[in-house]
């Protein structure tokens, strides 16, 4: 049996799993065979590379996600297992922010504040996890050609989708501060909107940095940004979340 050289650590090695890293020998590129074996590993398995898949998603995002792309897999948690462990903590986060709000209220002036909207105004990581297929396509659209096929920018943007829990939980964090200060817990989704956009242009500039070059770059960021900025409107306008 020939030698393998692991994907993740480098190390030469026979058999399926490096003695290493534990990775296995046969990493293939991210397709639909792959997120349909994720989905259940997702549900039935806890990975234990939770904290580890934050920090490097916080400190080196596009890195991180190359790294994972290239098949240095085995310290990161499961895409879909991580964006739903995000999202369930996103939504509890910002839910008891909320709640918080609703109790000074209620302490200051003897009266319930009542905080109209949908369903997804009030949970709006619930919606943005059921956008990632969606931001996917514009990523892909975006910077096709390059070296990431469809599904592959379904990973990343499923990545992606659950660090913006974070976005809403300062931003719920900005609403509580301004509350306690001026007695209004209104914030504009300019914030979101704002913080988003950042976020996606920083790391698919430094994800296509290699692929894309010069103003090229700028132009494709560009797009997908205008790309994105689209589709969301408009589906946040469909759910109610923002008022046509």
């Amino acid at each position: 049996m020939a030698y393998i050289n692991c994907r993740n650590c480098s190390h030469q090695f026979e058999g399926n799993f490096c003695p290493e890293c534990g990775q296995r020998s046969k990493e293939h590129r991210i397709d639909a065979a792959y997120f349909l074996h994720d989905i259940p590993h997702s549900i039935l398995h806890v990975d234990k590379g939770f904290p580890y898949t934050f920090l490097q998603l916080i400190k080196r995002p596009a890195k991180a996600l190359e790294e994972y792309l290239d098949g240095k897999r085995v310290s990161f948690n499961r895409p879909f297992g991580y964006v739903v462990i995000m999202s369930a903590i996103g939504a509890l986060l910002t839910n008891q922010g909320r709640l918080l709000i609703q109790y000074v209220y209620l302490k200051r002036t003897g009266e319930t504040l009542v905080q109209h909207g949908s369903f997804f105004t009030h949970y709006q990581s619930v919606f943005i996890f059921l956008m990632i297929p969606l931001a996917s396509l514009c990523t892909w659209v975006a910077f096709s050609k390059c070296r990431y096929n469809f599904w592959e920018h379904a990973l990343i943007n499923t990545y992606m989708a659950a660090q913006l829990n974070l976005l809403l939980v300062l931003i719920q964090l900005f609403s509580l501060i301004k509350f306690l200060i001026t007695g209004s817990a209104h914030y504009s989704l300019t914030l979101f909107i704002t913080g988003f956009m950042t976020y996606y242009a920083f790391t698919f500039s430094r994800l296509m940095h290699n692929e894309v070059l010069g103003w090229r770059l700028g132009l494709r960021l560009g797009f997908m940004c205008f790309l994105l900025a689209s589709v969301y409107a408009t589906c946040m306008s469909f759910a109610g979340i923002i008022k046509p």
